[in-house]
């Protein structure tokens, strides 16, 4: 009789394969982050306790200012996640379609940025889901900013002040980024460059938390190469220092 061990093993590593697998839930969206560890997400520039994660949550420090980024790209796309300031008028981001590599001298990255504040209202900034470019990256906002910024400032006011948890939902397909709080869009901008690239927290002075980070990846829609971001491996981000009032 012919031996089935050689075939019972590979269905057995097939097996093991399927199961390293990160588990796609229902409605197509796959964790970022297993609540657990912070596997599938590398730091750039911070402590190595800057991020941790911490009773099923990633929990961030605020210093040094810097970021921690996915460990692949990613290109069209809706993400969720959900975060929260531990003290009153923090400060926190998250970047999509980032480069890899700061943008020196700057601590930041080339990315379209998800302002995560609490506590602050401007006429050029708040705390309830800014969307803007950084450091060369560009976009068109959905609404004019006061000062003629790249950054859309939102149509209401739907963020809880610390330390209450809020969700962000945020779209992002074919150079068009929407942001939407608490359940409703107030946010966005279209033509953005580029439109591929890492997704990073931002750590910023102040002591944050984020969970429930999941991903729902859409179709390509081919991007130029002067639309991908610079990767990991490259030299520099290109684009200089940014414009002024792009941060908070």
């Amino acid at each position: 009789m012919r031996s089935r061990l050689p075939i019972l093993t590979f269905a057995l590593l097939g097996c093991v394969l399927v199961a390293a697998e990160p588990p796609k839930e229902a409605d197509g969206f796959t964790p970022l982050f297993d609540g657990k560890s912070l596997d599938g997400w590398v730091p750039i520039n911070v402590k190595p306790d800057t991020f941790t994660v911490k009773d099923g949550v990633i929990y961030s420090t605020g210093e040094p200012t810097g970021i921690m980024r996915t460990d692949r790209m990613y290109e069209n796309f809706v993400l969720e996640l959900e975060w929260r300031h531990l003290k009153p008028k923090g400060n926190a981001g998250l970047f999509v379609w980032s480069d890899g590599v700061i943008a020196k001298p700057t601590p930041f990255a080339r990315s379209i940025e998800i302002q995560i504040l609490d506590g602050h209202e401007t006429e050029n900034y708040t705390s309830h889901g800014d969307v803007f470019s950084i450091h060369g990256a560009s976009f068109k906002p959905d609404r004019p900013h006061p000062n003629g910024w790249e950054r859309c400032l939102p149509s209401e006011k739907r963020c809880k002040p610390s330390p209450d948890w809020n969700h962000y939902r945020v779209e992002c397909n074919d150079g068009r980024v929407t942001l939407a709080v608490n359940g409703k869009v107030v946010s966005g901008g279209r033509d953005a460059t580029p439109r591929k690239g890492y997704i990073c927290l931002e750590s910023e002075g102040s002591p944050a938390e984020f969970k429930n980070i999941r991903i729902k990846e859409l179709p390509t829609t081919n991007p130029t190469p002067e639309e991908i971001a610079t990767p990991a491996e490259g030299e520099g981000a290109s684009g200089g220092s940014g414009e002024a009032g792009d941060k908070p």
